[in-house]
């Protein structure tokens, strides 16, 4: 609490203190509680009582002033963005009037505040309200008053509607005398070197982080990285590193910090405490960009599921990243107005989406039974995101699912028939896999991953023109292995060969002709190169070595006749004086066991 708090009760200063950060019920302007608290001060200390609260209506700060004024400021204020400030004032007038003085008046227009309120504090007198709002007439923005008689019809105010026009004005006055607004992001990474790790290099990681950030519209201004023997409990990197960082900072005009790895609360809070800026990890840019990237009613449910349980675990000490409005990286998606209410409320929201997460993938389960049942195979691409799956699914059914440079592109799953010519099944372009992948976000994926558990064939689509692309293909086998799908039947496609040398591609086309290599293929996607070849793989796996039986099956046997043509294994039917002499061309998979006795 600031400003003139002398002569008053240390017990009156105490409970004032105690309403910084509390937050309105219902999300009102301002609710029974702080109007009672507030009335009941001042009527026993005879001072004007300011409360700033955001746009939330969330206390900032408290002021005390004398019996006709309060200082209306604080540190925070002092910056001006190019719309209305986000705070919100609410004072004490111990005299009773409503009013708003020209002080007032003044100050609301100097601080470019949503509104100013005024609560008429008297004894034996009822409480009466007024509210300054900023209008627009003649071309400029001035600040109008109206009055109340009652807390809810002060509620009821219609503030956002002034506030939308307010800022829309500032927006498009080119005299306006706020400052452009600062919404870039403008990020330092953070990353850590241990012993021992095996797979993705640390530049590798840290680039994959850059390009993660630059898909989340942050910034990357600078890179700073620490070989330490573990990673630290207490600041992720050292306590030394940590004073090296606030002198970046500082230098190049950076306001995030994302670390390469998961941090706990206690971390981004020490982060943040020390250097003084927001601070987030790996998952939440992960968690943001599928915020962004997914469509589907589905994919949002899923997106969200995994915000919460993130936000679940961080929900203790997460500073600047819980606290800060206005959006940003870690900010966005299906969860954002559920950022600050309390664990059993989130727990009760976790237990509610996982429960439409299971009916969507019951109704999954039951799509993918259905198509066994009617013999309809199904090919699952996979593979490291920004590998070209969406390319070459495009290719393999001459649909247009969106393609473009970027990591997590496809998101919602997309089940098409391939084209006739192709084969006879159906494609599924499924997301992107990366290193360091969140736990929960596989887990609330998995509805999506479905295709891939229940499919009959995976494509592992790899970029081969990445010098890293072997460690990658370790991370998708992982998340496989992790999703239960470790064991299916996998074709390694390599993409992006127009990418090599001529030297290159021949070398790796002529490997692709080696023993042992007959389920890996070379292919560019995007230039057609190798289609056919892919496609015949595709439909030989599925098929499996066929081999032709005959079967001599009496003519009052129509049952097996029917079941034949049902299975679509029926090549020739030579009607024969004993009966119906059948030519079947079956696979390992047909259940010969049901038809032996016909056997010629």
């Amino acid at each position: 609490m600031a400003d003139n708090k002398s002569g008053i009760r240390q017990n009156y200063i105490n409970e004032l203190d105690d309403l910084v950060g509390y937050e309105m019920e219902n999300q009102v302007l301002l609710d029974e509680n702080i109007l009672e608290i507030l009335k009941r001060l001042t009527l026993a200390i005879q001072r004007e009582i300011l409360i700033a609260t955001n746009e939330k209506n969330r206390v900032q700060w408290v002021n005390v002033g004398d019996a006709s004024t309060v200082t209306i400021g604080d540190k925070d204020m002092l910056y001006h963005e190019k719309f209305l400030n986000k705070y919100r004032v609410i004072h004490t007038h111990p005299n009773g009037n409503p009013n708003l003085s020209e002080e007032d008046f003044s100050a609301a227009k100097n601080q470019g505040l949503q509104c100013i309120v005024t609560i008429g504090v008297a004894e034996d007198t009822p409480v009466r309200f007024g509210i300054g709002v900023p209008i627009i007439e003649e071309g400029a923005m001035e600040y109008a008053q109206g009055l109340f008689k009652s807390l809810k019809e002060l509620n009821a105010f219609p503030l956002e509607y002034y506030i939308l026009q307010a800022n829309r004005f500032i927006k498009n006055d080119p005299n306006t005398v706020f400052d452009l607004e600062d919404t870039e992001e403008r990020a330092l990474l953070l990353g850590i070197d241990l012993p021992g790790s095996e797979g993705v290099t640390l530049d590798d990681s840290m680039e994959e982080l850059a390009q993660l950030v630059k898909t989340a519209k942050g910034k990357v201004m600078e890179r700073v990285t620490q070989s330490r023997s573990k990673i630290d409990s207490t600041f992720y990197v050292g306590k030394g590193k940590i004073q090296e960082l606030t002198r970046v900072i500082q230098n190049n005009d950076i306001n995030l910090i994302v670390a390469n790895d998961e941090l706990n609360s206690k971390q981004i809070a020490n982060i943040e405490a020390a250097t003084g800026t927001k601070t987030i990890d790996r998952t939440t840019v992960i968690l943001d960009i599928f915020a962004r990237q997914s469509k589907t009613r589905e994919g949002k449910l899923q997106v969200e599921l995994a915000q919460q349980k993130y936000r679940m675990s961080h929900l203790k000490g997460m500073g600047i990243v819980m606290s800060r409005l206005g959006g940003g990286i870690g900010t966005r998606g299906p969860g954002e107005k559920k950022l600050e209410i309390d664990r059993r409320l989130i727990r009760k929201q976790i237990d509610d989406l996982e429960a439409r997460n299971e009916r969507i993938n019951k109704s999954n389960t039951l799509n993918a039974l259905q198509r066994q049942k009617n013999q309809i195979q199904t090919v699952s691409l996979i593979g490291y995101t920004n590998s070209g799956k969406s390319t070459l699914f495009n290719v393999l059914t001459q649909s247009e699912a969106v393609t473009k440079d970027g990591l997590f592109v496809t998101l919602d799953s997309t089940l098409r028939k391939v084209e006739p010519e192709q084969g006879d099944y159906l494609i599924s372009d499924t997301v992107g896999f990366i290193e360091k992948l969140p736990h929960d976000l596989i887990k609330a994926f998995k509805t999506t991953l479905k295709e891939v558990e229940t499919g009959d064939l995976l494509l592992h689509v790899v970029d081969v023109s990445n010098h890293n692309y072997r460690a990658q293909i370790d991370v998708v086998n992982q998340v496989l292995s992790d999703i239960g799908a470790g064991q299916k039947k996998v074709i390694l496609v390599y993409n992006k060969i127009d990418k090599l040398s001529k030297e290159d591609r021949d070398a790796l086309i002529q490997k692709n002709q080696s023993p042992g290599e007959d389920l890996s293929l070379y292919i560019s996607a995007k230039e057609g190169l190798e289609i056919d070849v892919l496609s015949e793989t595709i439909q030989k796996v599925l098929q499996g070595d066929k081999r032709q039986i005959k079967l001599l099956i009496p003519y009052d046997d129509n049952r097996a006749i029917a079941a034949l043509h049902e299975k679509k294994v029926v090549l020739d039917i030579d009607y024969q004086s004993d009966g119906n002499l059948v030519t079947i061309e079956i696979t390992d998979e047909f259940p010969m066991h049901l038809f032996d006795k016909y056997v010629v």
